[in-house]
């Protein structure tokens, strides 16, 4: 479990989180964090998704932050704030050639923490493509436990649960989680 202070990396897709509140700090209302991407960094999987009960609020601090809203692509420089509501698509990646750090908080926080710990931990292990996803079983074991935190927008939400339903199983039975105490071990000693 991630703690405020907390700092995690993905390397596969250049991004790096330090927690500055918890959903246990907030009792659940948010997650804040510091957002960072090196220059050509992207979020996971370079391609949209949606948060199917968060509100996603992005300030950014420095660097240029690429961004596409519902297809509406363009760039967010310091001083931009801006929301992204529940059921929206939408993806980020550094538009520059310098470092993008933004504040970003998810609201409500529900198990988001654990849904990057365990992404990031899998791309420090090598268990993901270049761009940061996992195997087709690992992925359905996470489509299934985080499916109101985090999904692709192009199924709709009814048919990418009952697939991670269905699929789920399978990877679990071969050794897949949704969390893997490795990885928030990780975390715990990066303090």
């Amino acid at each position: 479990m991630v703690s405020t202070g907390d700092v995690i990396e993905n390397p596969a897709t250049g991004e790096r989180i330090a927690f500055r509140t918890t959903a246990e700090d907030s009792g659940g209302r948010a997650v804040e964090f510091d957002y960072y991407l090196e220059p050509g960094g992207f979020a996971v999987g370079k391609f949209d998704h949606v948060h199917p009960r968060q509100e996603e609020r992005i300030d950014v601090r420095s660097g240029e932050l690429g961004v596409r809203i519902d297809g509406d692509e363009w760039t967010a420089t310091p001083g931009t704030q801006f929301s992204v509501l529940p059921e929206t698509e939408h993806t980020v990646w550094n538009a520059g050639d310098r470092e993008m750090h933004a504040v970003v908080e998810l609201r409500p926080g529900l198990k988001i923490e654990a849904f990057f710990e365990t992404m990031f931990g899998l791309a420090q292990d090598g268990k993901t493509d270049r761009r940061g996803i996992p195997s087709p079983l690992q992925s359905a074991v996470l489509a299934d436990e985080y499916r109101e935190e985090i999904r692709p927008p192009v199924v709709p939400g009814p048919a990418v649960n009952a697939l991670a339903s269905v699929l789920a199983p399978v990877g679990r039975r071969k050794g897949y989680r949704a969390r893997y105490p490795r990885y928030a071990d990780r975390t715990a000693t990066d303090r």
